[in-house]
């Protein structure tokens, strides 16, 4: 598979590993988005993979130790090695001879999981040994709420030692759309509210030219990947105890949105529905979300799942296993599609934010709310602000709809206390526009507007 619009990622690593100095490298981001592929694409022969996994430390350093003496012409190869600090020298006498190599820990958070000392064992090497020996390190890492605590927090060993830190984050829906040649647009936005940008994810449905098929084949079926995934991902984190975990993924995916309505409808009990959703933020299964804000938010914050596929997983998937397993899955396709439109707006939000972003550049974007009303996006670009309503509906938007918005707008800008120089408004529409006319600070955006940014 080639590798699709990660120039900056690659740009950013080769900038750093031929540096001509030591560097120590944190990169991080959800399962599956593509770090392992980034590296190997970018390094190729000259990376050392350590891939870690749950094994015990023992294991981990004698299977890492093989790797390294494999390597090493004329050395023992029965020599056992059980301590960090004989890796390392084993580590050292490699990279001695070998100074163009670069190390790369991959899943590298499970090694710390299993042995606390390992992260202090190797800032000590890293500042006695490795950082004057101009040789690179990769520390590649998931579940970047973890590995923002063990690597690049204030107390953490290797804080103020890390040269350099890239979060890789899912595709966008427009570059996602790359793999997908054979969809037009509007089933490429179906696609993307399942998919969310993940290459292993589109890849599966880049061999389909119809959606319904597509979903039915990779989705629905017995045994395909997609239908367990978000289990296993939401397992490996929570094997303790899952269904507490489960129950709120669940209800958020059906809408809840405050802690009271998430412990209301999962029975996990109230008190404790913040130490859950406090776990899961750190994961990233979910996200809160404030309203934009000039200042500090006052209101509580929405918690939302953080990927689509994971958000579709536990609204479709998991509810209704045993109905995949029992070969009905086809029928299950054919009734998500009567209610796909209601479920994809959201994602046509997102959508539309990220179509923002490009066009725009905001320092800041999101949504905006208050008890009575609510703003699909809202943004703050210096002086200027940026809204915007979006509409994945078969109707076309007409002049109501931005008028509704002007009014939204103002109530909004009055709560903020702030005169912007200029206030543009977005309106996004599936189905195109009726009665209205596109102005310098009224910009409509339909599918064909969307198709030309891919």
């Amino acid at each position: 598979m080639k590798m699709i619009n990660r120039e900056k990622e690659k740009d950013f690593l080769e900038k750093k590993i031929y540096s001509n100095k030591s560097e120590l490298i944190i990169l991080y981001g959800r399962r599956r988005v593509g770090k392992t592929f980034l590296l190997e694409k970018t390094f190729e022969e000259k990376a050392v993979f350590f891939t870690a996994d749950l094994s015990n430390t023992s294991y981990l350093i004698n299977r890492f130790s093989r790797e390294i003496i494999s390597k090493l012409p004329n050395f023992p190869g029965n020599i056992q090695v059980n301590q960090w600090d004989d890796f390392f020298g084993l580590l050292k006498m490699y990279l001695l001879q070998n100074r163009d190599k670069i190390i790369i820990f991959d899943e590298f958070q499970y090694i710390p999981f299993q042995d606390s000392s390992f992260m202090s064992i190797f800032q000590r090497w890293w500042d006695t040994e490795f950082s004057k020996m101009n040789v690179n390190f990769i520390l590649c890492g998931s579940y970047s709420g973890m590995i923002e605590k063990i690597a690049l927090e204030h107390n953490s060993p290797l804080y103020g030692r890390r040269t350099g830190q890239y979060k890789i984050l899912p595709m966008d829906f427009f570059d996602s759309s790359k793999f997908l040649p054979n969809f037009n647009i509007e089933d490429k936005i179906y696609i993307y509210s399942i998919t969310d940008g993940i290459p292993l994810y589109l890849k599966e449905f880049s061999e389909f030219s119809n959606f319904e098929e597509a979903l039915f084949n990779r989705v629905f079926s017995p045994g395909e990947f997609l239908v367990e995934e978000g289990k296993f991902l939401t397992m490996e984190e929570f094997k303790k105890d899952p269904s507490n975990y489960f129950s709120i993924m669940r209800v958020i995916a059906d809408g809840k949105t405050t802690p009271v309505e998430i412990s209301n409808f999962s029975g996990v009990e109230n008190r404790k529905i913040s130490t859950y959703l406090s776990k899961l933020l750190d994961v990233e299964l979910i996200k809160k979300e404030f309203p934009v804000s000039l200042k500090k938010p006052k209101r509580k914050p929405l918690y939302y799942i953080n990927d689509e596929y994971i958000k579709f997983y536990f609204k479709y998937i998991f509810p209704n296993i045993d109905i995949i397993y029992r070969g009905h899955g086809e029928q299950l396709v054919k009734s998500i599609l009567l209610e796909i439109n209601n479920y994809t707006s959201f994602t046509f939000e997102k959508i539309a934010r990220q179509y923002i972003e490009r066009v725009e550049s905001p320092q800041k974007i999101g949504k905006w709310w208050n008890k009575d009303i609510e703003i699909d996006i809202a943004a703050i670009k210096e002086n200027k602000v940026i809204v915007g309503e979006c509409k994945w509906t078969n109707k076309k938007v007409d002049n109501r709809v931005l008028q509704k918005l002007q009014l939204k707008t103002q109530k909004m800008i009055e709560e903020w206390n702030f005169e912007p120089d200029e206030i543009i408004y977005y309106l996004f529409s599936k189905s195109g526009f009726t009665n209205i006319l596109e102005a310098e600070n009224i910009k409509l955006i339909d599918l064909e507007s969307l198709s030309e940014l891919i």
